[in-house]
């Protein structure tokens, strides 16, 4: 088990960058940053809207074994994420598992239906477990805003039910209904992690006595950009994960100072795309009707 962060460096974003700790982490937690606003009427009721919800990780690791020699990597990360652009990162690079759950669970729901995994083609095919096995712990998490979140357990998969389109799980019983869009994840693999502005240009390595070298970083998940990637927002603005979203399209803007030019299929770059087939488009929009109905 080792920690793992994954990019595809912009401009350009013509390759995958790896950098691998080769060791787990030191530290890794996060806070939940909600946009909330109650009201109170005459009467002491209270009734509250919820904007937009925030995951924010918090990424440590004292004195790397790998020292100098993985320290220097994170320059160029640093410059990567400083400059407005995503990555990609697991706690343990034996869990990096994300899906879409596939139409409707009732809350109770036992039995979670998952549909096409979209970020396989970004990371290394050859990385086992393929699929979630029994007493893993994953995220389930609908868009911003008004994010409904848990955590569930895996009880039990079957190989014959899970194939490289999806398949089924039994976990143990959801506590929410799931009649949106919504991602199903292992708890510490995040596939779109942004860096915060208020921490841009600090450094994420630091040293001691220029022998001994810590890592240290706050990342923050880019929901849009996430549910870019969700079937259902790619099936109503037409868009696909291969060529379409790789194509050469100098008019279409990407985020940060360089424009990025020919060849570019990154974490980035669906959101543009979803973008330029319908600029109005909300990511965060709540009235998404699903294909198929699951108990």
């Amino acid at each position: 088990m080792s920690a793992k962060f994954f990019y595809y460096p912009q401009p350009s974003g013509a390759r995958r960058v790896t950098i691998d700790l080769e060791e787990p982490l030191g530290e890794l937690y996060s806070d939940i940053i909600i946009d909330a606003v109650d009201g109170v009427s005459y009467a002491g009721g209270i009734r509250r809207s919820v904007g937009r919800t925030q995951e924010i990780i918090t990424i440590q690791r004292d004195r790397l074994l790998r020292g100098e020699f993985i320290a220097h990597q994170f320059e160029a990360l640093q410059n990567h994420l400083d400059r407005g652009y995503s990555v990609m990162f697991a706690a343990d690079h034996t869990k990096m598992f994300c899906y879409p759950l596939s139409g409707t669970h009732n809350s109770g729901a036992a039995l979670l239906h998952l549909g096409i995994p979209p970020f396989y083609q970004f990371i290394d095919s050859s990385i086992s477990p393929k699929y979630p096995s029994a007493d893993d712990y994953m995220v389930i998490e609908t868009s911003s805003p008004n994010m409904i979140r848990e955590q569930v357990r895996i009880t039990q998969v079957n190989s014959s039910e899970m194939t490289d389109q999806g398949g089924i799980v039994r976990c143990r019983r959801t506590a929410f209904e799931y009649s949106k869009r919504a991602f199903i994840r292992s708890k510490h693999f995040y596939p779109i992690l942004k860096r915060p502005q208020s921490d841009i240009g600090q450094s994420i390595i630091t040293n001691e006595g220029g022998r001994l070298f810590s890592l240290s970083l706050r990342l923050v998940v880019d929901y849009e950009a996430l549910f870019a990637f969700h079937p259902d927002t790619i099936q109503s603005y037409d868009i696909g994960l291969g060529q379409s979203l790789i194509e050469e399209d100098d008019d279409v803007p990407d985020s940060g100072v360089s424009r990025s030019s020919g060849y570019n299929f990154s974490f980035d770059f669906a959101a543009v795309k979803v973008r330029e087939f319908n600029p109005e488009v909300d990511f965060g929009r709540q009235d998404v009707v699903l294909d198929r109905d699951f108990d």
